[in-house]
């Protein structure tokens, strides 16, 4: 499998071959679906938190005599009935993180990025190279790649300038292949890896074995 190498004028000057396991694995939706809900659920802070009967304020004296008043039973003013008593079944802090395999994660990765190659929304350019952070001139290198919605920027290396470069662009993201997740590439209607390296690094971190 090969896709075209492109400069930042989006001139095609070659063609670079890629790993099929890689960026043409079979899309299983149900394991894109699984990572998906385990990433959105350890993001989660799981900070939510109430008192039951037995942790408000409160006296657990009985209020009044069970029998003879005409009033409604009642065994302690931290009841849940009552406003200012308990919370019948309270959430308390906890985690709401999932285990799944690393091969599942793996294995869904390899599908996010085939599904991104064979629509065609995936872009490998030779290299941006800016003297400064500037917003107005990336927004134009994404513009003469022809790429217009959202883009999740891939680079193999530390790269500050286009890094701080894409900060202000509301739909644009970069991040650096070590963060590369399914739910980013998901999140995003087009891939731009820069640099054949960073293709190399994709695959050397996705292949098997």
């Amino acid at each position: 499998m090969e896709v075209e190498l492109r400069n930042v004028d989006n001139e095609v000057i070659g063609r670079r071959a890629v790993s099929e396991e890689v960026f043409g694995a079979p899309v299983k939706e149900h394991l894109l679906h699984q990572v998906v809900v385990a990433q959105l659920a350890a993001r989660r802070r799981g900070t939510a938190s109430a008192k039951t009967r037995d942790e408000v304020r409160g006296s657990s004296a009985k209020p009044w005599r069970q029998k003879g008043l005409g009033r409604a039973r009642v065994g302690t003013r931290r009841t849940p009935v009552w406003r200012g008593g308990g919370v019948t079944f309270p959430p308390k802090p906890r985690s709401f993180s999932m285990r799944v395999p690393k091969k599942v994660r793996r294995a869904a990765l390899r599908g996010a990025l085939s599904l991104r190659q064979s629509e065609g929304a995936l872009v490998v350019v030779d290299a941006i190279e800016m003297e400064e952070p500037k917003t107005k001139a990336f927004a134009a290198i994404l513009e003469k790649l022809g790429i217009d919605g959202s883009v999740l920027v891939v680079l193999a290396e530390p790269n500050p300038t286009v890094e701080r470069s894409s900060r202000n662009l509301p739909q644009v993201s970069a991040m650096r292949v070590e963060g590369l997740n399914v739910y980013d590439v998901l999140k995003h209607e087009r891939l731009l890896l820069v640099g054949e390296e960073t293709v190399a690094k994709v695959e050397e971190r996705l292949s098997r074995g």
